[in-house]
């Protein structure tokens, strides 16, 4: 039959072919479905039908990608429509596609512009719905969920290993060694100075944002990730150009902090999502920055978020900073304009709410100018002092250890307790050495030995918590030192400091104020007791300075029906 067939082409005198190999890692060491193989056979069909081969393409890539999307799939695609050849030729049905959808409507699209289809298993195809050529791209479907089944088994098992699963390009700073990321220290020192100034601060003490980072880097021309990888997709910034979005994922990656993640992502391409981070494997790698410098950047980007000013209209010091006592929403800043003045006030926003299924917050807004006026007072008294900021630490530091005088003492207990359970553990195991096998007596000593493993496990992982909270006490001597040199260095320039500098220290001592019953309480990071400061009439506020934003006017007092004497009391 084969032979009639060859016969028959031949005749067909002038018909030009394209040989289409393919081959994918796992294939061509499970099945030796090599490339020079492939070609090889499909030269011999060609051959043998008298087709004259006017063009190979092949390439190393999933059988699991459309044919049109493949690098040289493209390329036969194009050719094909061009009409520069009259068949093709591929070692197999499942070289062309292990999508059976993607397989049958390709094979009918060729067919239907008149393109002869040949592959080695099935030879020439007349119809789509051939039952040999259903039947094959159906096994090569279910052969591909089989080569995944077996690839993501083999990944999930490596990462359960402590091995890490390379997949692309390694995070910056890494390279792939052996199932493991080894560090880069010329990546490294970029990445450590990048979280020190995100956290710590550039040569003037100041924090730098993201978009900052990236702008120093740049003009430090430092190399770019994308320089490093070398890719060649279009860009619209050169390469030495860093962009802050990168900058922002570098400051979110855990693999930084020693914790590298398998099974983030969802689904094929991660379209199903991601998972939660209880349900990932987790693989120790070595570590860039330390745990401690991981948390305070992770810290510092949620407060840039919650205090980002980028909807800010007016400059106001306590935004993000004021919060609604009886419904816990922020307040946020309001400001009224009229044709000689600007008034500026801190307003719940649930008193915004339309429609929107509660009830708006109806209580007074608050003047800003009287407002920040009293808690910068009070943080300026409160950090000034430096014997009653010392006081206070001395305090905290007394109840702390206080505190804990319990949990040493059940300390003490639970290691007596694992003392009494090791010398038990070692009894029974002597007894089962003197006692007959599978006797009724090894049985029960058997049962006793299961039962008293798992108390000793219950009560080291009681000790190992109960040692991890006393070894993380707050007011060490080392941290009452470094406070007391960071209440000094943020007392500096406090006295004449400009607006940004105080928004600047209020962000650092990470200021709090809770607006009730027409009370201000108003807290901060430093241990000293809240101050409680009466709001009964804004009156006060006019003797203050006038804000910039006022033109040189100071507002008069609103939003009060109150008659009675100006004061703004401070009860504490």
């Amino acid at each position: 039959m084969e032979e009639l067939i060859g016969q028959h082409m031949k005749a067909q005198t002038g018909l030009q072919a394209i040989i289409y190999v393919r081959v994918s890692t796992d294939e061509q060491a499970d099945k030796g479905y090599s490339l020079p193989t492939q070609l090889e056979a499909c030269r011999n069909y060609a051959a043998r039908l008298g087709l004259t081969v006017v063009a190979e393409f092949q390439e190393d890539c999933s059988g699991a990608i459309p044919f049109a999307e493949r690098p040289e799939g493209k390329k036969v695609a194009m050719l094909l429509k061009r009409r520069d050849a009259d068949a093709i030729i591929a070692y197999q049905v499942d070289r062309l596609s292990r999508d059976i959808v993607d397989l049958l409507a390709g094979v009918r699209d060729w067919l239907r512009s008149g393109i002869q289809v040949h592959a080695g298993d099935v030879g020439k195809i007349e119809s789509e719905l051939d039952i040999v050529l259903v039947i094959k791209g159906w096994q090569g479907s279910d052969e591909r969920k089989k080569i995944i089944e077996r690839c993501s088994r083999g990944r999930l098992g490596k990462a359960k290993s402590g091995k890490v699963v390379g997949n692309g390009t390694p995070p910056y700073g890494y390279r792939y060694t052996d199932g493991n990321l080894e560090i880069i220290e010329s990546e490294a020192k970029i990445i450590r100075l990048v979280y020190q100034w995100y956290t710590l601060g550039d040569e003037d003490k100041k924090p730098l944002t993201a978009w900052k980072i990236a702008e120093r880097l740049s003009q430090l021309r430092i190399e770019t990730p994308a320089q490093r990888c070398k890719t060649r997709r279009r860009r619209v910034r050169p390469v030495w150009i860093w962009n802050y979005t990168f900058v922002l994922r570098m400051l979110s990656n855990e693999t930084y902090a020693g914790v590298w993640y398998f099974g983030e992502r969802i689904g094929k391409d991660g379209k199903g999502g991601f998972r939660p981070k209880d349900e990932q494997i987790t693989v120790p790698v070595p570590a860039i920055v330390d745990r401690a410098s991981w948390d305070l950047a992770q810290a510092r980007r949620e407060y840039n978020k919650r205090m980002s000013p980028r909807n800010a209209k007016e400059p106001y010091l306590l935004r993000k900073m004021v919060k609604c006592g009886e419904c816990q929403y922020v307040m946020s800043g309001n400001t009224l304009k009229t044709k000689k003045k600007v008034h500026r006030y801190y307003r719940c926003s649930r008193s915004y709410f339309r429609n929107m299924g509660e009830d708006r917050c109806v209580k007074v807004r608050i003047h800003a100018d009287a407002l920040e006026e009293i808690v910068w007072n009070y943080v300026l008294g409160v950090v000034k002092n430096a014997k009653k900021f010392e006081r206070a630490l001395r305090k905290a530091q007394k109840e702390e250890l206080e505190s804990l005088e319990p949990k040493r003492e059940l300390l003490t207990t639970l290691l007596e307790q694992i003392s009494e359970t090791e010398k038990e553990a070692s009894e029974i195991g002597e007894a089962l050495k003197r006692v007959p096998r599978g006797g009724v007596v090894e049985k029960n000593l058997m049962a006793d030995m299961q039962r008293v493993e798992k108390l000793y496990a219950e009560r080291i992982e009681r000790r190992e918590k109960l040692q991890e909270e006393l070894g993380s006490i707050k007011y060490t001597e080392e941290k009452i030192k470094a406070a007391m040199q960071f209440r000094e260095n943020v007392a500096l320039g406090m006295e004449n400091a400009t607006f940004e500098d105080k928004r600047h220290n209020l962000e650092i001592l990470n200021t709090e104020v809770v607006i009730k019953d027409r009370k201000a309480v108003v807290k901060c990071l430093i241990p000293a007791k809240p101050g409680e400061f009466d709001l009964h009439t804004f009156q006060n506020a006019a003797q203050a300075k006038p804000h910039p934003s006022h033109n040189g006017e100071t507002p008069r007092p609103v939003g009060h029906t109150s008659r009675r004497a100006p004061s703004c009391r401070a009860t504490a």
